[in-house]
């Protein structure tokens, strides 16, 4: 099939498929990876120091206070990324179905209550997971985040004439049939 095929999706957002495009958004921008190292690197020392601490003084030597702080934030580093989708999720349903159309001149995006339509140029590059694809901006956060559900698509081959049209319009995209993981 021919990359300039317009390749047709239709489709309700779900909360998972704007948290696999978050969690892509994280892994594949330079400030989300960033973000990431820092936070792990931040779990790692305050791991140590807990540890240390016990082996030190003793379980008795630290507080309730501080291991339900350390319990609250913990939670909160690993459900972030959830409460951003689903906030983003009252906004995306909203909007209502997306009905979007993806052809050689770029994106086009209707719903019941806004259309638009979005250049080639607008996206830097593009990441696939199991269940989505996601374009991000090419900028440092990748703020500019599209999250196309495969499960939208009409054909199961419409995913590879999907990946054909973005490889030959995107800077960034990978080559057809590689995935990121996640």
């Amino acid at each position: 099939m021919a990359a300039d095929t317009p390749v047709r999706l239709t489709y309700v957002v779900t909360w998972r498929e704007i948290s696999d495009g978050l969690k892509l958004q994280m892994r594949h921008s330079p400030a989300g990876r960033w973000c990431h190292r820092v936070l792990w690197t931040l779990a790692a020392f305050l791991g140590f120091v807990i540890v240390a601490n016990l082996l030190t003084r003793g379980v008795d030597s630290v507080s309730a206070g501080v291991w339900r702080f350390l319990l609250i934030a913990c939670l909160l580093l690993v459900v972030f990324r959830w409460l951003m989708a689903l906030a983003l999720l009252g906004y995306a349903r909203h909007l209502g179905e997306h009905r979007v159309t993806i052809d050689p001149s770029g994106i086009r995006t209707v719903t019941e209550r806004h259309t638009n339509e979005t250049g080639w140029q607008f996206y830097g590059r593009c990441v696939e997971s199991r269940r989505v694809f996601v374009l991000l901006t090419p900028d440092i956060w990748g703020t500019g985040v599209l999250v196309l559900p495969k499960r939208g698509l009409d054909d199961p081959q419409d995913a590879d004439r999907l990946r054909d049209l973005m490889t030959g319009r995107l800077p960034g995209a990978s080559s057809p049939g590689r995935r990121a993981h996640g």
